[in-house]
């Protein structure tokens, strides 16, 4: 019951496509059309001159045209969509044995021109069945009637086909005639136009013979009950078959379904990747294997570097459209004996092909998967290029499960990210790092739903004309209930890392606009400064929450002065220039923090609504030692002023360079020669003292 739908024929075998295939053309189109106008010559010539060999019984031939076009019409193509699952062989077969060569013929073009309704083949595939469906029943036909021919001269009684043995056998032959014919003739035209070995594509068959023999037996059944039963036989076995068509249809339907699902279970939606659940169940089996050749391999487990700035700059459609692009090309560059994950996000999982545990081999493999994410990706106008952390894990030196195996993998590319190093090998005893990691994330949800963990200090900021104290910066801090008052140093980078940078600025940025208020409130006009991450530049929404946050404390916005640095800028200026100019619109001032520290150009300061810039401490605090930080500072000065900018100057620890500063112009000075962060209440008593130090003075 297994017929094929081949490009280059109806039952040939399955191939793949070879270089340069030979393109059907009007010659070939003559060879077909002659060759089936042949055979149709020959069955006319058979019907006439040899009467005897042709059974026109109309019933007989309705029922078998019938059944050979329904099945061709409902045919199950095969998941590989080489074969189908249709009776229409078997009745032409039946044909060929119960009415003769000419009866099948007509039934098997038959079932060629009204399956072309179903399968709609180009021209010459479609020439080529015609061709292959007059000739193999018609030499089928001819065949059996020539074999009993020979065998009814050796047996004896009129009726003895019916119901000796030999008669079924040679039903059997025939088919197995017939359909040898259909898959030479299919596979010979096949290997012409893909120019493939003729043996080569006759072999592909192979699997499928089972099925053809099982075939076989049926049709000697069906010419059984029509032998026995006569019309009737006949009717019921067509009814028969078509209901057992139907049921291994839906049955193998029902496997390729099952199949998919277990295969979707498995693949990453987005780049067609295996998942972490295949990838672990991959990593397993080799485990079980015995690992490799060699008995071990290594893990790799690799994050994007800066994902989320891409999709907070240019959107999540790119986000996307650079994973589906990154996925197959790192599968390409691990090749076929590897295997590249994705786990989701921006998290991928690689087993190379190259099974072993040293070092150095791994080494270069680490260093190869950075080099091929490196390469630009280029989306319309926009070239982004990525980096990558790489953390390694070997087994079995590091685990001997693909969990224990990707956990500690995981806490070598923690320690990448945190090293800036391209990738890193898993050292035992670093556990518990990953393990705290993930506690102080846990630990730093909770704090910002609470009032007193996410806090504030204030580092003054003086005006050096006038010697009075300007304002100052709100600085994060995090009082953890155990581990007490923790830096920045100590928890920033895990926040960036796990997105909650844009909920912590938005948590200090209520805090700092509710003490500059305060400090508002209390007499002093006084500013108060506050960093944004890239999250929060690129929020659109950013402009309205500020304006409600000044509007619900009452603070004018020229109170506010907003950090930005010139990495942020240089992430998306477009992007930055919208949420900036939409903020100033309100009133909010901006500051270029750590001015000289990365890569700004005039050309993006002069876009920009910036009021301030802040040279680093880098260069302010070693300025008297060091003659080229001086040059630094004091061409910075000299160019915040031709850009009609403040100019703030940070890290002065000592007097000194205090007065330098004020020698050559700078507006402002913030350092811990006037006071080191402090929480609000001790930032008043500060206010307090240097204003009482100054009326003494």
């Amino acid at each position: 019951m297994n017929q094929s739908p081949d490009p280059a024929g109806r039952a040939g075998a399955a191939g793949g496509a070879t270089p340069a295939p030979r393109a059907p053309g009007p010659r070939l189109a003559a060879v077909q059309l002659s060759g089936t106008a042949a055979a149709l010559g020959l069955c006319v010539a058979v019907a006439l001159t040899a009467p005897g060999l042709t059974n026109w019984n109309l019933a007989y031939l309705a029922i078998l045209t019938t059944l050979a076009v329904t099945s061709e019409l409902t045919a199950t193509l095969l998941p590989s969509a080489t074969f189908t699952i249709s009776g229409s062989i078997l009745s032409i077969m039946l044909a060929a044995v119960l009415l003769g060569a000419p009866a099948a013929t007509a039934v098997g073009l038959a079932t060629v021109s009204v399956g072309w309704l179903r399968w709609r083949e180009s021209g010459h595939n479609f020439r080529h069945n015609l061709l292959a469906f007059s000739w193999f029943p018609l030499l089928s036909g001819l065949w059996f009637r020539w074999v009993a021919g020979v065998a009814g001269a050796r047996l004896h009684g009129p009726g003895y086909q019916h119901y000796q043995p030999t008669y079924y056998l040679l039903v059997f032959s025939t088919f197995m005639v017939g359909l040898a014919l259909n898959l030479t003739m299919n596979a010979a035209y096949t290997s012409w136009i893909k120019r493939t070995r003729f043996l080569r594509k006759l072999a592909e068959v192979r699997p499928f013979i089972s099925a053809e023999l099982a075939t076989a037996v049926l049709t000697i059944i069906a010419v059984y009950l029509t032998n026995q039963l006569h019309v009737w036989g006949l009717v019921m076995f067509a009814m028969v078959l078509v209901i057992f068509q139907y049921l291994i249809g839906e049955l193998l339907l029902s496997q390729h379904r099952g199949r998919e699902l277990a295969k979707l279970a498995l693949t990453d939606d987005l780049t067609g990747l295996p998942n972490r659940k295949g990838f672990n169940e991959r990593v397993d089996e080799l485990i079980a294997a015995g690992g490799g050749p060699a008995g071990s391999f290594g893990v790799l487990l690799l994050d994007l570097d800066h994902f989320k700035d891409i999709n907070d700059t240019l959107g999540h459609q790119y986000g996307d459209d650079l994973l589906k692009e990154l996925g197959p090309r790192l599968a390409a560059r691990i090749g076929e004996s590897g295997l590249v994950a994705r786990f989701g996000g921006d998290e991928f999982g690689v087993l190379p092909a190259v099974r072993t545990e040293n070092l150095a081999s791994l080494t270069a493999i680490a260093e190869d998967v950075v080099a091929c994410l490196r390469e630009p990706v280029i989306f319309d106008d926009i070239t982004l290029q990525i980096d990558a952390s790489i953390g390694v894990a070997r087994y079995p030196s590091d685990g001997h499960d693909a969990q224990t195996l990707l956990r500690r993998a995981d806490i070598a590319m923690y320690e990448a990210k945190a090293e800036r190093d391209s990738h890193r090998f898993y050292t035992h005893g670093k556990d518990h790092h990953s393990a705290s990691r993930l506690s102080m994330v846990g630990d730093f949800r909770r704090a910002l739903d609470k009032d007193d963990e996410i806090v504030v200090h204030f580092h003054p900021i003086v005006d050096l004309e006038h010697g009075k104290a300007h304002g100052a910066e709100a600085l994060v801090r995090w009082q953890h209930p155990e581990l007490g008052l923790l830096q920045p140093a100590a928890f920033l980078e895990i926040v960036e890392q796990t997105g909650l940078i844009g909920a912590m600025t938005d948590h200090v940025l209520q805090l700092a606009i509710a003490e500059c208020a305060a400090w508002h409130a209390s007499g002093r006009d006084l500013t108060v400064a506050v960093n944004l991450s890239v999250r929060n530049l690129h929020d659109p929404m950013l402009s309205s929450q500020v304006a409600q946050l000044l509007d619900r404390h009452h603070l004018a916005p020229e109170s506010l002065m907003l950090e930005i640095t010139e990495s942020m800028i240089l992430s998306d200026p477009q992007r930055a220039l919208v949420t900036v100019e939409g903020l100033s619109e309100i009133g909010v001032r901006f500051a270029v923090d750590d001015f000289g520290t990365g890569h700004s150009t005039l050309s993006n300061l002069r876009r920009l609504p910036v009021h301030e810039l802040k040279i680093d401490r880098s260069f302010v605090t070693p300025m008297l030692n060091e003659a080229s930080d001086g040059v630094i500072v004091r061409s910075t000065v000299d160019l915040g002023h031709a850009l009609g900018l403040k100019v703030v100057a940070e890290g002065v620890e000592d007097p000194v360079t205090l007065a330098r500063l004020r020698e050559i112009g700078c507006d402002r000075a913030q350092g811990h020669h006037f006071s080191k962060p402090v929480p609000p209440i001790e930032f008043m008593r500060w206010i307090s003292r240097y204003e009482q130090t100054r009326a003494i003075a």
